[in-house]
């Protein structure tokens, strides 16, 4: 049982290159949450933040990153360019937000949430 426990992990790692809280948390805690945490009428501030949306409802699409909202804010292709009054992000940093939810915006591969 924990042998298998153990080779569903490891191929779950290589079937999901980005992790969220490893990766992509990090990137909205830096240069987000202090607008997108409590106020805004959107929080990046926890992985079912996200996913619950905003006042202009999903801002991720998973599986379709360049489609997700989110990304276009952080390009500037909707709107205000995200984050405002701020540098945009690099866009290494935004393709691989990008990346991560072509391949299904997921928690992590072990299943945390929050």
């Amino acid at each position: 049982m924990i042998r298998n426990i153990y080779i569903l992990l490891v191929l779950s790692s290589y079937l999901i290159a980005v992790d969220y809280e490893t990766e992509i948390q990090p990137i909205f805690n830096a240069n987000c949450i202090g607008c997108h945490g409590s106020s805004g009428g959107l929080s990046l501030s926890s992985y079912n933040s996200l996913m619950t949306g905003g006042n202009s409802g999903a801002v991720v699409t998973p599986g379709d990153g360049s489609g997700s909202l989110l990304v276009k804010k952080l390009r500037g292709t909707a709107g205000i360019q995200m984050p405002t009054n701020q540098d945009p992000l690099d866009e290494s940093v935004i393709q691989l937000i990008e990346n991560w939810i072509d391949e299904g915006a997921v928690a992590s591969i072990l299943g945390c949430t929050d």
